[in-house]
């Protein structure tokens, strides 16, 4: 199975065939530790089904269903549909490097950063424009909010500000709240409430 394929039900929602074909291209050359480790190494800040094997995968998925669950309500402003397409992109690959280039085991401060980089200097392989390619960076550049500062209270990191920056945050923040439970099967989400049709 191509790495791609782990987002296969997120990737259709797409539509944009150059965004979807650089978003795959993206994913495909992601360090093959993304698709294993959970989303917590300590298991303290993120929900049970982010931990464990694949949870970090797991909690993308989550936060791309927040991403479009809040696409239908137009109270959170109404965006182009390329517009949303790279916002889709930006989501899909924010934590791609969330161990740093090599796996360190636990999340690297800088992350957003290397996963800013690794768009830019690879854009050339991409089927989108410079300028687009740069969009999608800068939204993943900012998507840890008002978490800025590494360990030892340096400002390394961009808080956002745009509102494509500010609900790409809140997807993410959303998907890592403790209390939050998604139910899953095969790595897939699945409506944790069974619904009854019933002819009358």
């Amino acid at each position: 199975m191509e790495k791609k394929d782990w987002f296969k039900v997120e990737l259709d929602k797409i539509e944009d065939e150059k965004v979807r074909r650089s978003t795959e291209t993206l994913l495909n050359m992601l360090p093959d530790y993304f698709y294993v480790i959970p989303a917590s190494s300590s298991g303290k800040y993120h929900p049970q089904f982010s931990l464990g094997e694949g949870g970090l995968v797991r909690h993308v998925k989550v936060a791309l269903r927040i991403l479009e669950e809040i696409f239908r309500d137009e109270a959170f402003g109404v965006y182009e549909p390329y517009t949303k397409d790279l916002m889709r992109m930006a989501l899909m690959l924010h934590d791609g490097f969330k161990s740093g280039k090599e796996n360190i085991g636990h999340t690297c401060t800088e992350h957003p950063l290397i996963m800013r980089d690794f768009i830019i200097e690879n854009k050339d392989k991409l089927d989108i424009s410079s300028k687009d390619a740069e969009f999608v960076a800068r939204l993943i550049s900012t998507h840890m909010g008002p978490w800025t500062k590494d360990k030892a209270g340096n400002e390394i990191l961009e808080s956002p500000k745009s509102r494509e920056e500010l609900l790409i945050h809140l997807c993410d923040y959303i998907a890592s709240r403790n209390f939050l439970n998604v139910s899953f099967e095969n790595n897939e989400i699945t409506d944790s409430v069974k619904r009854k049709l019933t002819i009358q």
